[in-house]
């Protein structure tokens, strides 16, 4: 490879998908249904060996695959079943002549059906001879397997070997041939495991990360000097395997580091694609529900190597089982899944979610409902499980049929529906790849300002948006010369620019440069920082720990005209001392559910004054209204409609919400403006008139979700 491409390649290399043509296209069901889900995906065999049966298990489990079953899903409004079929490479033969059942129940009745697949471990003890005939398992870094948490005989897997992947697709084979299947839901599907919890190190990924290596590198000597300070390609070793913490803390400069992540997002993006292919070959109505993890506030490129925006393109819809379910917390903090709707439907797909917890009330169900209807263009996804697997599908079934009776009614105004996008943070993915956790912070406590403030936005990891008005910059330190000059070019014709922190102090590879990539934008008191070297705490077999950056003067929050567009920049948005630690005592990544950053800036107010100056009175949208309701808005593809989604995350009726819309400058007029919402004819009352070039539109009352439609007529 040239070195131009390798300082502006992306995440993942696309000369390793070459031999991999992606021909899949998304099934049409998928798009023009909604995804109303109950699952049942435990084996019978797999709850045995938990000891979380009950007495009458045989007749609990047969009751999963009946005709009762399939219609008790259906009245309560559901359209997919995900029933259990390969558990970790084990399929139970007695259990599966109740699959062949299941099947013809659901054709017969119109349930789609969805089989769950375990592909990143195997049941070790269920199949001893693979095992000692084939090498299928990972490694860690020191010659250990690793297990699925303490399910000790559930031991990972490697998919560098190629039996792994063989055995995957005659999983995939039988259930779309054999069974039929609408769905395979693809739990686990990732590749290599994850980081400080016994991520693969294997001799098979050792040797394909030289080949990576090589390939990428060999060609070109000089680049490659430069890049590793020598050209023995085949004496670097994959990293983690001797200090701890096993992964950087920090910025990852470290060009091994940056190898590593970018070969494990490069196979996960081809084992993703092998499978999906080998899927859409088999039959091209088989939609596939992936589940890596969604990560907001991890490092997923580097935790567990993978990119989202590529993933999401292998994937129909992404599971995601987090737990920031939409309510306010206990100390005021708007909790929700905005930034996880927007990061999957950033290649088309749809998230999956649990939406019922029984434990919480009622109106608990009706808003993650709703918030998935608003957020995830109608889908509503899981909304239960089997009572013998799982919470009781059943219980609070009237709300879930309201929900989906009403969903059906108004289906044309979730369907083609694209994201109204004035501001975007910026994602970008090989710079949040390499960052430090402080620009996770940044970019969250930004997002946050946005969700809370009601201000339409998306989240990009690569590409913008062809509306977006602001970009923000969340401390992106790397950033090749090819985007900063992009960027320029974005205000030079008229964007406007929000940067903070470091942004564009590194290159492509993660060099200091002598100043800003950005330095011709950025306001002339903008400096670069000094790095500070602490050589006095150096000690024996202790390295000198890389300098820190030195920032003068964090509270000189600075802006200037530049082109037909605005730069603003913010030194520090959020302070490093405020920020938990990312390790368990034992050097494990902390994956617990934390909420530091699910809260705006500290500097709210100035925040939201530098945006105002660069939206610079363009803002689309704009509601006024009680804090705790978050809104959502679409234009929608073959009509003038636009939409308004309010969803009220308080526990009780909001009043008089005023929504203002900047119409386009093309000669436009409004139709009609009306509002639909699953909670009452109470609360479709509304008022609208003209301002100017604003609508503005008064909503009496908000209980938990309503819809504003605008119809608008385009001149002639």
């Amino acid at each position: 490879m040239e070195e131009k491409e390798l300082l502006e390649g992306g995440l993942v290399d696309e000369q390793f998908l070459a031999d991999l043509p992606h021909k899949r296209k998304r099934p049409a069901w998928v798009l023009d249904e909604s995804l109303v889900s109950v699952g049942a995906w435990e084996p019978l065999f797999h709850r045995r060996r938990l000891g979380t049966t009950q007495v009458d298990d045989e007749k609990l489990y047969a009751y999963e695959h009946s005709e009762q079953f399939v219609k008790e899903i259906l009245e309560i409004g559901g359209n997919l079943l995900i029933t259990a079929y390969d558990k970790n490479y084990y399929v139970d033969e007695d259990e599966y002549a109740l699959k062949k059942q299941l099947a013809a129940l659901c054709k017969k009745h119109g349930l789609r059906l969805g089989v769950y697949i375990r592909a990143d471990n195997i049941y070790t003890e269920a199949l001893p001879d693979r095992l000692k005939n084939e090498d299928l398992l990972a490694r860690q870094a020191d010659g250990r397997t690793s297990s699925y948490g303490s399910q000790e005989w559930r031991k990972n897997i490697c998919f560098h070997k190629p039996g792994n992947i063989e055995a995957f697709k005659v999983s995939v084979h039988r259930a779309i041939t054999d069974l039929g299947v609408d769905m395979l839901h693809l739990d686990g599907f990732g590749v290599g495991g994850t980081e400080t919890y016994g991520a693969c190190r294997c001799d098979a990924c050792r040797r394909d990360f030289t080949t990576f290596l090589v390939r990428r590198w060999d060609a070109d000597p000089k680049s490659c000097k430069r890049r590793f300070g020598h050209t023995r390609l085949e004496g670097i070793e994959p990293p983690g395997f001797a200090s701890l913490p096993a992964i950087p803390t920090g910025r990852i400069a470290d060009p091994v580091w940056q190898e590593w992540i970018r070969f494990r997002c490069t196979w996960t993006a081809r084992v993703t694609r092998i499978i999906s292919e080998y899927a859409y070959e088999l039959n091209p109505g088989v939609a596939i529900l992936g589940n890596a993890g969604l990560a907001v506030r991890e490092n997923s490129a580097l935790l567990c190597g993978y990119e989202p925006a590529t993933y999401c393109q292998h994937v129909d819809m992404m599971c995601n089982e987090d737990a920031f379910d939409a309510h306010i917390g206990p100390e005021g903090e708007i909790i929700q899944r905005v930034r996880q709707h927007k990061m999957a439907a950033n290649a088309g797909a749809f998230l999956w979610n649990y939406m019922h917890n029984p434990a919480q009330p009622e109106r608990h169900l009706r808003t993650q409902l709703s918030h998935a209807a608003a957020f995830n263009r109608g889908r509503a996804t899981g909304i239960g499980f089997s009572f013998a697997c799982y919470n009781d599908f059943r219980l609070a079934g009237d709300v879930k049929r309201k929900y989906a009776d009403w969903l059906k009614r108004h289906w044309e105004h979730f369907q083609n529906v694209e994201s109204i996008n004035d501001v975007v943070v910026w994602r970008e993915s090989r710079a949040m790849a390499f960052a430090e956790p402080i620009t996770y912070a940044t970019a969250m406590r930004i997002e946050q300002l946005l969700i809370e403030d009601r201000i339409p936005f998306h989240i990009a990891p690569g590409d913008w948006p062809s509306d977006a008005q602001v970009l923000v910059l969340p401390n992106l330190a790397i950033i090749d010369d090819a985007q900063c000059a992009r960027l320029t070019q974005f205000a030079e014709r008229g964007g406007s620019l929000l940067i903070i922190g470091q942004t564009s102090i590194l290159d492509g590879w993660g060099r200091r440069r002598n100043n800003f990539g950005l330095r011709a934008i950025l306001p002339p008191q903008v400096k670069a920082s000094g790095l500070v070297f602490e050589q006095h705490i150096a000690g024996a077999n202790d390295p000198i720990k890389p300098g820190c950056e030195k920032i003068d003067d964090k509270e000189r929050w600075t802006r200037q005209q530049f082109g037909a567009g605005r730069v603003f920049h913010i030194p520090e948005l959020v302070a490093p001392a405020t920020q938990p630690s990312l390790f368990n005592i034992d050097y494990s990544y902390n994956f617990g559910l934390d909420l530091t950053n699910w809260r705006t800036p500290e500097k709210a107010d100035e925040t939201r004054n530098a945006l105002a100056w660069l939206l610079d009175g363009r803002q689309t949208f704009a509601v006024e209204t009680e804090r705790g309701v978050i809104a959502n808005y679409y234009r929608q593809s073959g009509s003038e409609n636009r939409y308004v989604h309010l969803v009220n995350l308080n526990d009780h009726v909001v009043t008089n919400t005023a929504v203002k819309y900047k119409l386009p400058p093309a000669n436009t007029t409004i139709k009609d403006v009306s509002v639909i919402s699953p909670d009452g004819d109470k609360f479709q009352k509304i008022d609208w008139r003209m301002s100017g070039d604003h609508l503005i539109i008064s909503l009496e009352s908000l209980d938990v979700y309503s819809v504003i439609i605008v119809r608008m007529q385009a001149g002639v």
